[in-house]
């Protein structure tokens, strides 16, 4: 109800019952018109996070697929391009067909093995080496002997 409203009933009651109605009264209305207001707009905003969490969640289902989408199209212009590679080596007479083949080859583990020595150096960083040693440390009788 708005505030003009509440006015007007509670004229209209105090007219009807002939006195005024004490404040305790008027107190206990209002907080209870500002409760059903605070469970309303309880319920907006709940109903504002189920709207947004499905619009996050289509969002990241659509992104995953794009992003598959586009490792594809990635690997294949890859592939065409080494294709391509082998090609002009061929073309050019630098290498034979053979020859191209086995070089594109030979570079592609080289990237892995590259890649492969990058990745296992970062997993490093996924053990929690420094907590670790630091929960052994305070754990470990040997230590705190020695640092009496």
């Amino acid at each position: 109800m708005s505030d003009p409203e509440d006015r007007q009933n509670s004229e209209r009651h105090r007219s009807e019952t002939g006195t005024a109605s004490p404040p305790e009264e008027e107190a206990l209305r209002a907080a209870g018109r500002m409760l059903a207001e605070g469970r309303e707009l309880a319920r907006d905003y709940l109903d504002l996070l189920a709207v947004e969490g499905q619009l996050a969640g289509r969002s990241l289902v659509l992104m995953l697929a794009l992003a598959i989408a586009l490792g594809i199209v990635l690997v294949a212009a890859w592939i065409i391009l080494n294709l391509a590679g082998v090609m002009w080596m061929v073309e050019s007479e630098t290498l034979s067909a053979s020859q191209a083949l086995l070089t594109s080859a030979v570079a592609h583990l080289v990237m892995a093995l590259l890649i492969w020595l990058s990745v296992r150096h970062l997993s490093r960083n996924l053990v929690f080496g420094g907590f670790r040693r630091a929960l052994h440390r305070q754990g470990s009788p040997d230590d705190l002997e020695g640092q009496r």
